[in-house]
């Protein structure tokens, strides 16, 4: 069984090598387990390989370059319809060949190959969208896809995160995978003995951006009264307002340390030594470093939106129902002043760390979808 991959995922060159987003690039190599050939066709970047992307573990994987589109300037912008007629003829040429085709939604390229492929009878289908599939306020394109979906042109599957009142009955809930069985026993062991009663680190994961909540997460730390309570405070991630962010962090009273894009190596060491993980985000869909984290029994303090509160609550974590710096103040008080409770949740998060695995993914994938009827 061949399977194609259309997605927006970047991909580099290193020392001669492809490399691409390690947490895709991670969940592809899983499917091999399932597929004797797959092609994963998105776009290559002439940019350095980031420390983040990783190279395909099988030589089951042929990677299909796309042109690079989209960006802030209105140029950018306009290589979403430059790039079409190319990156279509690419795409064309391997749906061919195999007996499957997954789409990575929502991304600007959906504009066009969402109704490509609602045009083609071969291969079978299914789409993920990762986003927000609950985003309240969604861009143009976002919306348009979201719609498309909905309304299953595409006689297809389409895998979400969360389950939703009223969801159609070919939108299937699917838990975003991130790690295998043997990393999950590896972690557990670690978390049952993380020590909570000494002095707290905290950890952030993800672009330091505004829109994920980095202004108001330092807000927050400069609140803290008990702040000899917190060994470290660690950002992991890059940004163009990266500078600013350690200025910022240099006037609060803390240790504050910024240490870029990770490997997984270097990230799950900072998992290890953490004991919470702050990610007050104004929008997402299910950012697998919660799950991650969760598993090295990181318990989150997370923003109430999208899918997140179907797995998180006062009983491993603490969810922000107002996303601001006072509300996140509060939960890290409330953690350092109950030192018992958080080892409880902390415990309790593993539970749901149990479900993110590969295997689990794989599982659901051949039974809801490659064995049912579309």
């Amino acid at each position: 069984m061949r399977l194609a991959i259309i997605s927006h995922t970047p991909h580099y060159f290193r020392e001669g090598k492809i490399t691409g987003w390690g947490p895709t690039v991670r969940e592809i190599n899983h499917l091999t387990e399932i597929f004797d050939e797959i092609y994963h066709i998105a776009p290559l970047h002439k940019d350095k390989s980031p420390d983040s992307s990783v190279s395909y573990n099988s030589n089951k994987i042929n990677f299909i370059p796309l042109k690079p589109y989209g960006g802030e300037s209105l140029s950018e912008k306009y290589s979403i319809i430059t790039t079409a007629r190319y990156n279509l003829n690419k795409i064309r040429t391997i749906l061919d060949k195999v007996d499957w085709v997954q789409f990575r939604a929502p991304t600007a390229m959906g504009l066009y190959v969402l109704p490509y492929l609602t045009l083609k009878s071969k291969p079978k289908k299914w789409v993920k969208y990762a986003g927000n599939w609950q985003m309240e306020d969604p861009p143009l394109s976002y919306r348009l896809q979201k719609w498309w979906l909905k309304k299953n042109f595409m006689r297809s599957k389409v895998t979400i995160n969360g389950q939703w009142e009223g969801q159609e009955p070919h939108i299937l809930n699917f838990q975003n995978p991130c790690m295998d069985e043997a990393e999950l026993d590896r972690a557990k062991k670690i978390a049952l003995e993380k020590d909570f009663e000494k002095k707290l680190t905290i950890c952030f994961a993800g672009t330091l951006t505004k829109n994920k909540g980095v202004d108001i997460l330092l807000g927050a730390l400069n609140k803290i009264k008990s702040k000899d309570e917190i060994r470290e405070v660690i950002f992991a991630g890059e940004g163009n307002e990266k500078k600013r962010y350690e200025e910022t962090a240099g006037k609060i009273n803390m240790q504050i340390s910024f240490r870029g894009l990770l490997d997984r190596k270097s990230l799950e060491k900072v998992y290890e030594e953490s004991h919470l993980i702050i990610l007050p985000s104004e929008s997402e869909g299910f950012p697998k470093v919660i799950a991650e984290a969760a598993a090295f029994g990181c318990v989150p303090v997370v923003s109430d939106i999208s899918s997140i509160g179907q797995y998180f609550n006062d009983t491993n974590g603490f969810l922000l129902k107002n996303i601001n710096s006072d509300e996140i103040s509060a939960a890290i008080s409330l953690a350092i002043s109950d030192k018992e409770g958080l080892k409880k949740k902390s415990l309790n998060c593993l539970r749901i760390a149990e479900l993110f695995t590969f295997e689990n993914y794989n599982k659901n994938l051949k039974e809801k979808i490659l064995l049912s009827d579309n």
